[in-house]
């Protein structure tokens, strides 16, 4: 069938477009899927997307074996899928500067903020960006929002807007809004977000994070001090504080993902 394929027999391209087409949308939805929410309208753009790649992969393969096939399919998908993301949902910065803050990602466990951070420093080796760029990669990445989205559309229906409640918060009437009244209130949103998750976890969890993060009262130990001067202060061993760390994030992840982000 794949040597079919290669020479362009229809039935024999349509059966191995339809062969890949489960792998095809379990890499979309992978790919459009960010801090555990799903873009479905992103998931079928980069389907289509796939799908134009696997025939276009079918004259560049080489072998005849359906697992190599399916290997060298799957590596198409990842590039494929992974620079038209990139070109949909980051606007702003070039394509290299969207790749390293999406390497920065990984290295924050998938926390956008986390990883505006760690892209400034060391950890991201060569790849290093300076604190201006590292934000504009952030900003690209957290794309626009539009104040007429619904906020909630499971509990409130459309009744209620983001425009609405910035609105309220702001105390300036829905039709005055600009850009400005929306980001200041998005980050006030987003501190008392992560503020009340902290507060959910246990008491050394949460000392090791905001450490890390240098979130008041505690100071910044994240790239000053080591493990070590930071459990002597707590009253811990290094290995507490590591599994502090490690254990806190996993929960932070999933309580601040869970119920936390009303946005």
């Amino acid at each position: 069938m794949i040597a079919a394929a290669k020479r362009n027999e229809l039935e024999a391209v349509a059966a191995v477009i339809a062969e890949t087409e489960t792998l095809v949308l379990q890499r979309a939805t992978s790919y459009a899927t960010m801090a555990g929410r799903t873009d479905h309208d992103l998931a079928d753009d980069l389907a289509q997307a796939g799908r134009i790649r696997v025939w276009e992969s079918l004259a560049l393969f080489e072998g005849e074996a359906p697992r190599q096939f399916m290997a060298y399919i799957d590596k198409a998908l990842h590039s494929a899928m992974g620079d038209l993301r990139r070109k949909l949902t980051h606007t702003g910065v070039t394509e290299t500067a969207a790749k390293d803050f999406e390497r920065a990602l990984v290295l924050a466990s998938g926390d956008p903020y986390r990883a505006a951070r760690i892209a400034s420093t060391d950890e991201m080796g060569p790849r290093r960006m300076s604190p201006g760029h590292a934000y504009a990669a952030l900003l690209s990445w957290l794309g626009t929002d539009s104040l007429d989205r619904p906020l909630n559309s499971d509990m409130y229906g459309d009744a209620i807007t983001l425009g609405d409640v910035i609105a309220s918060q702001c105390g300036i009437p829905v039709d005055l809004l600009d850009a400005q009244d929306y980001d200041s209130t998005r980050r006030r949103t987003i501190r008392d977000q992560v503020h009340r998750t902290l507060g959910n976890l246990g008491e050394r969890q949460r000392h090791v994070l905001k450490a890390d993060h240098g979130i008041a009262p505690v100071r910044d130990y994240g790239t000053h001090s080591s493990d070590a001067e930071l459990a002597d202060d707590m009253g811990a061993t290094p290995k507490q504080v590591q599994e502090a760390r490690s254990k806190g994030q996993k929960r932070f992840r999933e309580l601040y993902q869970a119920g936390a982000r009303a946005w």
